[in-house]
């Protein structure tokens, strides 16, 4: 996991490296672009989307995480004809919906403590951000110069926000408020005039967590939650067995853009 967290600074120690040879090679400084927009994201995990378990006499549990509306911000600069580098932040708002009657928790030896913890069902908002470096390569066709396709790929940091006892504790994101995201693009910009255009763009994204893998979470017991932790404090905490190691997430953005 160390290796991990220290590629998105050894990234952009080499963009800013190779950005000034670059510049030097070009026979004029490559144009600055800088786009605001929005657009809608969802999770690919379905062990993400929807998880219920039941169990009678012991817990009826549901859960939805979903993914909304994207904010996007970012700076583009081209040292050379077709290819460029990125910074962009990235904020998706998101929600998650609980309902929980945890009724007892079953022993070892067979036995039943009864707990009966009844909530109401609740919807938190949440939110995901990120802050990726990319390279970009665009193409220029030949039968309409306007249109100009090109690809993406970067890697950067992500942190979330949300409520801690009624989302992190509970959910199977766990406790972990930041780490690291792979980010590919794909999409294509019309400039509309020299120095406005309009970039429409397909992304996908990874996070990584504790550890690599994209296993969803399989298991339905009544075991979801810690009940040490809940005898000792009242708190409702997700048993660790249960959170995701990443995830991925795909996403679409119209952005305005402004050429300098």
């Amino acid at each position: 996991m160390k290796k991990i967290q220290g590629l998105p600074f050894v990234f952009m120690l080499f963009s800013l490296a190779i950005v000034p040879s670059f510049s030097h090679a070009a026979k004029k400084r490559g144009p600055i672009i800088v786009g605001i927009g929005g657009g809608y994201s969802f999770f690919l995990d379905s062990g993400l989307k929807t998880y219920e378990v039941y169990h009678s006499k012991l817990i009826y549990f549901s859960e939805q995480l979903n993914l909304m509306n994207t904010f996007n911000l970012y700076v583009q600069y081209f040292p050379w004809r077709g290819f460029g580098f990125q910074l962009e932040f990235d904020h998706q708002r998101a929600s998650y919906n609980s309902d929980l009657k945890w009724y007892g928790h079953p022993e070892s030896d067979g036995k039943i403590i009864e707990i009966n913890h009844i909530e109401e069902p609740f919807k938190e908002t949440w939110s995901l951000s990120s802050i990726p470096a990319s390279i970009l390569y665009t193409l220029t066709l030949r039968y309409n110069e306007k249109i100009r396709p090109y690809i993406s790929a970067g890697i950067g940091y992500y942190f979330t926000s949300g409520d801690e006892e009624r989302f992190y504790y509970r959910t199977r994101l766990g406790p972990e408020k930041s780490g690291n995201i792979v980010k590919l693009g794909l999409g294509a910009k019309y400039q509309i005039t020299p120095k406005i255009g309009i970039n429409f763009r397909g992304v996908g994204g990874t996070v990584w967590r504790r550890e690599y893998g994209f296993n969803e979470i399989l298991y339905r017991g009544p075991e979801q939650f810690d009940y040490l932790i809940y005898a000792e404090t009242g708190k409702i905490v997700r048993a660790e067995r249960l959170f995701v190691n990443s995830f991925t997430y795909l996403g679409i953005i119209l952005s305005l853009e402004y050429t300098f």
